[in-house]
């Protein structure tokens, strides 16, 4: 039941005034009076202007006695007895009568808010009111100014381990990516734990290495391959993936720490989080080759680069054995060392000059360059080639692929870094601040970064050839995504204005690489049912010629040797029955006219010369037979093609 008007407890209780102002206080702000003199307050009427010190519920004029009784009154002491009729001599005290000329009523003073504005773009003045009869100033109110972020550049620990717990959440979604892909070693994956199996015992008991497998390792077989061998031997090929692991959570962690200094930890947040669910990092991340190292090399020199920057000039030599390991760990991280070196003139520049900074980019490289030529690595890198013994592509493939892997992160990196060069917002940099001050660098920083993205496809479009793209491309993400990170932030705005677009643009970079990495996973001839294959017909006394390098090794050594499989991407030497000596492709293709292999075994992923003269070779000796088929679940790949000698 809703109180009535006239109910004692429900009337507003406004305190009593005296002619000397005893004990009167401001009053409290009123609505505007209508057209008549009247608007409703609550449950009570108002006037402009009362019969008595009480201004609440008395209306104006002579009838103010009739109105008072139908609105309610109040006492002395505030409030009406309950279940009484209002009485006007028991409301006032004789003592206590209302005087119209009381000028110094505050009820009568103009309101602030009802004071007209001569402009509409002028400030509020200040509100005026009296009190004990002497007008009081209020200081106006302005409201601060809001930057554009929230981002306070003093350090702050409780951000830093906030930033630790989301990098923690990171990694995990990154390993349970990468854990998900389980299956047999792929033949990249065999050839470095056969090699590496080889070369420890080599080291370890000085046996000799029998494989023709070396020259399949794209860096140095005496870096990551002894690493894969002694993982293989102690848990198969998920121990040596495991390691792989391992090394891509470094990595992410090293991408974080270093963004984080270039800019701040929210944007290393968000390029850490989409650079962790790339495909490249998905699958670099459980596959036993030499990528995730050398990755996590270059991050490593990366994030030494940036750390010395204030340093002096001679400290960037840290970063030198860094940077040239991990280019004898695999020749293709050779194309992060210009990326090096603009960084290490980029970072310096701001506190040591151009002089210095440039200083420091020539020690860099040089001091990398001269420590591959100390130990006769050089040429091995400059005379590799991705290329090699992988299908030729044109230039419009091989770019229509690295669109489909990386495209969408590359063009998030691009406009991060469009956006950054143009204008520095969000405090994205407060340690840097002196790089931030001028375009130029942002400028020269952005480019940077993005165009290492590009590197990789470009030298692939170049070459014709995507081969083992998919796993290199990680080197150009990882110098974007601090810029990607950036593009992200730019996306979600100040003060977390839109984080669903950055939601949005994240979860979409996830499910590219969820279903990318399951594909890479699946493209390809099922390896179980050859292998099931080979195992009936493997002799110890037999000779076999493979396309397919690293898996009848890997797992067939119980009903094999490793040196009687012969690598048909390699050619082989074969001295044919009139003594005539015949090398490389000539040799291998000769020895199959003659009948001299056992088991020919075939895939069209093969270079194009090389599966077609061993096609034509084995229909000319006409004494092999065709016994097993196996083609890509997806359809979209190679097909393994097994002969039988008869």
């Amino acid at each position: 039941m809703m109180p009535s008007e006239t109910d004692s407890w429900f009337t507003p209780q406004t305190p009593a005034r005296t002619p000397d102002g005893e004990g009167s206080r401001a009053r409290l702000p009123h609505p505007r009076e209508d057209g008549h003199g009247w608007t409703g307050h609550g449950g009570n009427a108002r006037a402009g202007k009362a019969d008595g010190p009480e201004r609440t519920g008395h209306p104006r004029g002579a009838d103010g006695d009739g109105e008072a009784q139908r609105h309610g009154g109040h006492g002395p002491d505030g409030g009406l007895p309950p279940n009484d009729e209002y009485a006007p001599d028991e409301a006032y005290a004789p003592d206590e009568a209302y005087a119209p000329d009381d000028v110094h009523d505050p009820d009568d003073a103009p309101d602030a808010h009802d004071a007209p504005e001569a402009d509409g773009r002028d400030r509020p003045r200040p509100a005026e009111e009296e009190e004990d009869g002497q007008a009081v100033q209020l200081a106006p109110y302005r409201i601060p100014a809001v930057p554009a972020t929230g981002w306070d550049p003093a350090p702050s620990p409780r951000r830093r381990w906030i930033g630790r717990g989301l990098l923690l959440g990171v990694l995990a979604v990154q390993a349970a990516l990468s854990l998900r892909l389980l299956g047999a070693a792929h033949p990249d994956e065999a050839v470095a734990m056969i090699v590496g199996r080889q070369q420890l015992d080599n080291l370890l008991h000085g046996t000799a290495v029998t494989t023709d497998l070396i020259g399949q390792i794209p860096g140095s077989p005496w870096l990551y391959p002894p690493l894969a061998g002694a993982a293989a031997n102690a848990s198969g090929v998920f121990g040596a993936r495991v390691v792989s692991l391992v090394l891509a959570l470094a990595t992410t962690a090293l991408l974080y720490s270093l963004t984080r200094r270039l800019f701040n930890e929210r944007v290393a947040i968000c390029s850490a989080a989409a650079y962790a669910v790339l495909q490249s990092t998905v699958v670099v991340g459980f596959y036993a080759a030499p990528d995730a190292l050398a990755v996590a090399l270059v991050a490593a020199a990366t994030w030494i680069v940036v750390r010395t920057a204030r340093a002096p000039v001679a400290t960037v030599l840290l970063a030198v054995p860094v940077a040239a390991l991990a280019a004898a760990v695999e020749y293709a991280a050779v194309v992060a060392l210009p990326v090096l070196a603009a960084l290490a003139l980029i970072t310096a520049w701001p506190y040591r000059g151009r002089g210095p900074a440039a200083g420091r980019a020539l020690l860099l490289a040089a001091g990398a360059l001269g420590a591959l030529l100390a130990f006769g690595l050089l040429d091995d890198v400059w005379a590799w080639s991705p290329g090699h013994g992988h299908q030729a592509r044109g230039a419009g493939s091989v770019l229509s692929s690295a669109l489909q892997w990386s495209g969408l992160f590359t063009l998030l990196a691009c406009a991060g870094g469009i956006a950054y060069s143009l204008r520095e917002r969000l405090n994205e940099s407060p340690e840097d601040s002196a790089i931030t001050a001028s375009r130029l660098r942002r400028t020269a920083l952005s480019l940077t970064l993005c165009a290492s993205a590009l590197l990789i496809p470009a030298g692939y479009a170049y070459l014709g050839t995507s081969g083992v793209m998919f796993r290199h491309l990680g080197f150009g993400m990882l110098f974007a995504a601090p810029v990607a990170g950036v593009g992200i932030t730019r996306l979600v705005g100040a003060h977390f204005r839109n984080p669903q677009l950055g939601i949005l643009v994240w979860v979409v970079l996830l499910a590219l690489g969820l279903e990318q990495s399951a594909l890479r996973y699946q493209d390809g001839p099922d390896s179980g049912r050859l292998l099931g294959v080979l195992r009936v017909h493997a002799t110890p006394q037999g000779r076999y010629l493979t396309e397919v390098d690293g898996l009848p090794e890997y797992y067939l050594g119980s009903v094999s040797r490793p040196e009687q499989w012969v690598s048909a991407r390699k050619g082989t030497d074969y001295r044919d029955p009139a003594g005539v000596m015949h090398h490389g492709d000539d040799g291998t293709v000769t020895a199959v006219r003659n009948g001299w292999f056992t088991v020919v075994v075939l895939d069209s992923t093969a270079p194009t010369a090389t599966d077609r003269a061993i096609t034509e070779a084995v229909r000319a000796a006409g004494r092999y037979r065709l016994i097993a088929q196996f083609s890509s679940p997806t359809g979209d790949s190679g097909t393994y093609r097994v002969f039988l000698l008869h």
